[in-house]
This record gives C-alpha cells, sequence and structure tokens, in this order.
C-alpha cells in the first residue's frame, strides 16, 4: 500500500472513532434534554467543541490525501467519493463502511436531539406568551374559532 493511501487510511479510521466518540456525546445529549438539564447540556456541548474542531483538522487532511490520490485518478478531491476510492482501493472498503455506519446513527440521534430541542423551545414559548399575555396563543388549534367574548386565560392575572 502506498504510503498516500495509508495515510488516507489512518486518516478515515481516526474519523471513525472522532465520529463514534461524538455519537457517545450526543447520547448523552439526549439524555440530559429528556431530564432537561441544562448545566449537563452546556458541558456536553463544551465537550462536543473541541471534537467537531478535530473533525474539520481531520477533514482538511483528507482533503489532502484524496488530492494526491485524485492526480492520480484524474479528479479533483472534492468528487471524489469514498465508495469512488474503495472501488479502487479495496483497502478503504472496511473504513467506508465504518464511517458510513458511524456517521448514519450520528445523524439519526442529531436529528432526534433536534426534534427535542425544538419541542423544548416551543414549550418556552408558550410559557412565555403565558407569562407576559401575548394575544396570539401559540398552541391554539386552528380548526377552533375563538369567539369575540371569549376570555384568554392568562397565568399571572395583573388586575390588582
Amino acid at each position: 500500500m502506498s504510503e498516500v493511501l495509508q495515510n488516507l487510511n489512518e486518516n478515515l479510521k481516526r474519523q471513525v472513532t472522532l465520529y463514534e466518540e461524538l455519537h457517545v456525546l450526543e447520547r448523552e445529549k439526549q439524555t440530559a434534554l429528556i431530564k432537561n438539564d441544562l448545566q449537563e447540556i452546556e458541558q456536553i456541548t463544551a465537550r462536543q467543541e473541541p471534537l467537531m474542531l478535530g473533525a474539520s483538522h481531520l477533514e482538511k487532511e483528507r482533503l489532502l490525501w484524496a488530492e494526491h490520490i485524485g492526480r492520480d485518478l484524474g479528479k479533483v478531491p472534492e468528487d471524489l467519493t469514498l465508495a469512488e476510492l474503495a472501488e479502487h482501493f479495496p483497502v478503504l472498503e472496511k473504513v467506508r463502511l465504518d464511517l458510513d455506519q458511524v456517521v448514519g446513527q450520528l445523524q439519526e440521534i442529531h436529528e432526534i436531539n433536534t426534534q427535542l430541542l425544538q419541542q423544548a423551545m416551543r414549550v418556552v414559548d408558550f410559557t412565555v406568551g403565558m407569562l407576559t399575555h401575548q394575544e396570539k396563543n401559540t398552541y391554539q388549534n386552528p380548526s377552533v374559532k375563538e369567539n369575540e367574548g371569549t376570555r384568554k386565560l392568562h397565568l399571572l392575572d395583573r388586575r390588582a
């Protein structure tokens, strides 16, 4: 195996390890989101930041190795997919499969966490609306029309 190909393979293995660590942290974040533990969410996010920077660094490095290989194949690194590289260099097939799997898992849990955050934001918006007497209720059923004489219920009544 050429040195460039070996370096690319090692880079991809490090990416798999890094994304596995991010996946573990996303699972921890999901638990913290469900518990509504803001301090834990903040700590996990702080632990994710250096991993994200590391992922960016590894991706830049991967592009350099892919550029070397791309010259031999007559392609620019941005157009050279890992699946295509694995076709030309079967030694990359295992790391390609590992990377596909971990990135897929990471995307799934990230989507769930995004939905949990959006749901929490809707609850906050609703609560703030109740506390500040907003005229528009975010959670009003669109099929139910409000009568002119209907009075809105507010959590805090300013009448004294």
